[in-house]
C-alpha cells in the first residue's frame, strides 16, 4: 500500500470514529478508485452502509473484502452482522463461525453469534457463546448483560441477576444493564431493589421511555399507583405511541378509581396497537360494550394469533356477552379461555390434596402446644384470607376505611418465607415438615422480617392488612409467627365463589381455577383445611360470610372493627369513598355502595356448571343470605 493510500485510510478512520461518516465514505471510495480491490476500504464502506441501514450493500461490499483477504476475521464478523440484520440467520451463523475458526478468542464474534442464536430461539446456544466471551474477557460488561438476558428467558432469574450485577459493577453507567437488572428483580418479587436500578438508569439516560415504564411497573407492584401514573406519563411524554405505557397507565388509573381516564388510555393503546389483546380484555373488564366485540372477533380470525392473546380475547368476549346477558354465548368464550389457560400451566389436584394433608398433619394441636410463646406478640398484622372472589377485597376496603388501619393489599411475603425456610435453616425435610425442627429460629427471624416489610407500607397505622387470599394455607405459619394476629376468614356461597373464579382472568396463580372439576376439588380441600384451623383456633379466627355482610353491612362491619380491637368509626360504612388504590379486578365494585345482585350469580350459568355441581352439592354450598 502506498504511503498516500495509507494516510488517506488513516484519515478516513479518524472521520469514521468521530461519526463523520460521509467524509469517511468519500475517502474510502477515493481509495477504491485507485485500488478497486482494497480489502480494508471495501470492509469499512460496508460498515458505513450497515450504519446507514443499507444492509444489502453492506453484504456485497464486505463479501468482496473477504474475497480480497479471506484471512481477516473482522471481515467475516461484520459480514455476519449484516446478514443477521437481513435475518439471513444461517449465513450469518456461518460467517461468525468462520471468524472464530480464524481467531477463537474473538470476543465480538462470540457475542454476535450469541445474539443470532438468541434471535432464532436457540437460547442455550446463545448462553454458551456469551459464556465463552466472558471466559476470554471477564471484564466485558456487554457479555454479562447479554448472558443475563438469555438466562432470564431460560427461566433462571437468579443467575440473570448475578450477571446483570457484574455488568453494572464493571460499567456503572451501563443504562441498559441497569434497566435489565431492574426487570429481573421485578420477576423475583424484589420491586424495591428494582426501583433503585431503574433510577440509576434514568440518571444516566433520562430519556429512556422503557425505564420510566418499568419503574411504573415496580411502583405498581408496591401498591403505589399514584407514583406509577407519573412514570407512565413520563414514558408517554418521551414516546406518545408507547401502547404498553397507555395500557399500564390505564391499569393504574383503574386502581385509583379513575374509570373514565382508564377507559381513555385503554382506547389509546388500542388505537396505536389494534391487535393488543390484553388491552381489549381490560377495556372489556371495566367497560364491556357490544361495539368492541367485532374488533376482538376479527382478531380471533387471525391464524397466527398466539394462545396467550386468544385467551385475552375470549375473556373479553365473555365479559361483553355477560354484560349483555347472553349467558350461553358468554360461557362459550369463558370456557374456551380457561381451556387455553389450563394448557399453559402445570397443576395436579391430587398433589394439592396431598399438600393439604401434610399441612394438617404438621400443624397439629401438639405442634402448637410445643411452640407456645415462640412468636411475636405484635398485633400489627391483620390477615384477610379465603378463596379468591369471596369478598376479601370488600372486607379490606371496609376495615381500611378506619383511620387507624392501613390496607396493604395482597402481599407475597409469607409465600416467599415458605419457600426459603427449609433452605435457610438447612433442614433435612421440606416445608411444612421442617417446621417442628426449626420453629425456634423461624419465629423470631421471620416475624421480624415480616413486620419490617409491612411497615414500609405505613409507618403510623395500628393495624396493617395483608389480603392475600391463599394465606388460608398459611394459618399454621401465621400462628407460629404471630400468635395474637387477627385473622378474618371470608366465606361466600361455594358456587358463586367458584363460578366467579372461572369467569375472571388471573395473570398468575389460581391454576386450579381453569377446569371446573379441579376448581371444585380445590374448594373442597380449602374447606377441609379451614375446618382444621377452625378446630384449632375457633375463637381466634373471625369468619365473615359475604352474604351476611351484604345484608347487614353495619352489623358485620362493627363486628370486624371490634375484633381488630379498635373503636368504631363511621367512615367504615362509607368504604366506597376510600381513595386507597385497589390492586385487583374488584377495584370498581368496592368504589360502589354495597349491592346484592352478586348473590347467587352462579345461577345464570347453572346449565353449564355440571362438573362443578357434581363435586359441590347445591345443598351444602348455599350459604344463608
Amino acid at each position: 500500500m502506498s504511503s498516500d493510500i495509507s494516510e488517506r485510510m488513516q484519515a478516513g478512520l479518524e472521520h469514521h470514529q468521530s461519526g463523520r461518516l460521509q467524509e469517511a465514505e468519500t475517502i474510502y471510495r477515493s481509495v477504491l478508485t485507485e485500488q478497486p480491490g482494497h480489502p480494508d476500504a471495501l470492509h469499512l464502506l460496508g460498515v458505513i452502509a450497515l450504519q446507514f441501514g443499507n444492509s444489502e450493500a453492506a453484504v456485497n461490499l464486505i463479501e468482496n473484502a473477504i474475497k480480497a483477504n479471506p484471512k481477516e476475521p473482522q471481515f467475516y464478523n461484520m459480514c455476519g452482522e449484516a446478514y443477521r440484520v437481513l435475518r439471513k440467520y444461517d449465513v450469518a451463523i456461518t460467517r461468525f463461525e468462520q471468524a472464530l475458526a480464524i481467531q477463537p478468542d474473538f470476543v465480538g464474534a462470540h457475542i454476535n453469534l450469541g445474539n443470532t442464536f438468541k434471535e432464532t430461539g436457540r437460547l442455550e446456544d446463545a448462553a454458551a457463546c456469551y459464556e465463552k466471551a466472558i471466559a476470554i474477557s471477564p471484564d466485558f460488561a456487554m457479555s454479562h448483560n447479554n448472558l443475563g438476558v438469555v438466562l432470564k428467558d431460560l427461566g433462571r432469574p437468579e443467575e440473570a441477576v448475578a450477571h446483570y450485577e457484574q455488568a453494572v459493577a464493571i460499567m456503572p453507567d451501563y443504562a441498559e444493564a441497569q434497566t435489565n437488572l431492574g426487570n429481573a428483580l421485578i420477576g423475583l418479587g424484589r420491586p424495591e431493589e428494582a426501583i433503585s436500578h431503574y433510577n440509576q438508569a434514568l440518571d444516566i439516560q433520562p430519556g429512556i421511555a422503557t425505564a420510566h415504564y418499568n419503574l411504573g411497573i415496580a411502583l405498581d407492584e408496591l401498591s403505589r399507583p399514584e407514583e406509577a401514573t407519573v412514570r407512565y406519563e413520563q414514558a408517554l411524554a418521551i414516546d406518545p405511541d408507547y401502547a404498553e405505557a397507555h395500557h399500564n397507565l390505564a391499569n393504574a388509573l383503574d386502581e385509583l378509581g379513575r374509570r373514565e381516564d382508564a377507559i381513555s388510555h385503554y382506547e389509546q393503546a388500542l388505537a396505536i396497537k389494534p391487535g393488543y389483546a390484553e388491552a381489549h380484555r381490560n377495556l372489556a373488564r371495566i367497560n364491556p360494550e357490544q361495539e368492541q366485540a367485532a374488533a376482538i372477533e376479527k382478531l380471533l380470525e387471525n391464524p397466527s394469533l398466539s394462545e396467550i392473546d386468544a385467551t385475552h380475547c375470549h375473556f373479553a368476549l365473555g365479559n361483553i356477552h355477560h354484560n349483555a346477558k347472553n349467558f350461553d354465548k358468554a360461557f362459550e368464550h369463558y370456557e374456551h379461555a380457561n381451556k387455553l389457560k389450563r394448557k399453559a400451566v402445570c397443576y395436579n389436584s391430587h398433589s394439592f390434596t396431598a399438600y393439604v394433608n401434610r399441612l394438617i398433619d404438621t400443624f397439629s394441636e401438639s405442634y402448637f402446644q410445643e411452640i407456645f410463646g415462640s412468636g411475636s406478640d405484635s398485633k400489627l398484622p391483620v390477615f384477610i384470607i379465603g378463596m379468591p372472589r369471596s369478598g376479601t377485597t370488600l372486607v379490606e376496603q371496609i376495615v381500611s376505611s378506619h383511620p387507624r388501619v392501613h390496607g396493604a393489599g395482597e402481599l407475597a411475603f409469607l409465600g416467599r418465607f415458605e419457600q426459603s425456610i427449609a433452605q435457610q435453616f438447612e433442614s433435612p425435610t421440606t416445608y411444612p415438615e421442617c417446621m417442628p425442627l426449626c420453629y425456634e429460629s423461624v419465629a423470631p427471624e421471620f416475624s421480624r422480617k415480616y413486620l419490617e416489610e409491612i411497615r414500609n407500607y405505613e409507618h403510623d397505622a395500628e393495624r396493617i392488612t395483608d389480603k392475600m387470599p391463599d394465606n388460608f394455607m398459611r394459618v399454621g405459619l401465621i400462628k407460629t409467627l404471630f400468635p395474637k394476629a387477627r385473622i378474618i376468614h371470608c366465606q361466600r356461597n361455594a358456587l358463586d365463589t367458584c363460578t366467579s373464579n372461572f369467569l375472571n382472568y388471573f395473570a398468575t396463580g389460581n391454576e386450579y381455577s381453569f377446569d371446573l372439576s379441579e376448581l371444585g376439588q380445590y374448594y373442597l380441600d380449602y374447606e377441609r383445611l379451614m375446618a382444621h384451623w377452625d378446630n384449632l383456633f375457633s375463637s381466634e379466627i373471625l369468619t365473615v360470610r359475604y352474604e351476611e355482610l351484604i345484608m347487614n353491612q353495619e352489623g358485620i362491619s362493627r363486628q370486624m372493627v371490634e375484633y381488630l380491637g379498635l373503636e368504631w368509626d363511621d367512615r367504615c360504612l362509607e368504604f366506597h369513598k376510600n381513595v386507597r388504590a385497589v390492586h385487583n379486578f374488584s377495584s370498581m365494585q368496592v368504589r360502589q355502595q354495597i349491592y346484592a345482585h352478586s348473590i347467587n350469580r352462579w345461577k345464570a350459568y347453572e346449565n353449564q356448571l355440571a362438573p362443578l355441581l357434581e363435586i359441590l352439592p347445591r345443598a351444602s354450598s348455599d350459604l344463608p343470605a
